[in-house]
């Protein structure tokens, strides 16, 4: 996890705990949650996008050689 053992882990967490007041610890896993998922979400919605491209350019790749191939005045490379 991000390059973290186990004992680093811990002592953040002692930090915190010690930093913020308990009562207040549920709010804050709440809020650090709520950035988790809408990281994930950007990723996600990126991916997706990047995949869009992706398959838009293979598809022009794989159109432009069709009409290559149908071309008889095209010179072969």
């Amino acid at each position: 996890m991000f390059g973290l053992g186990f004992f680093e882990i811990l002592i953040i967490f002692l930090v915190v705990i010690i930093f913020i007041n308990p009562k207040d610890l549920p709010k804050v896993f709440r809020r650090l949650g709520r950035l988790v998922r809408q990281l994930r979400d950007i990723r996600d919605s990126s991916m997706q996008y990047m995949r869009k491209i992706e398959r838009e350019i293979e598809e022009e790749d794989l159109s432009s050689e069709k009409e290559g191939e149908s071309d008889p005045e095209q010179p072969d490379s």
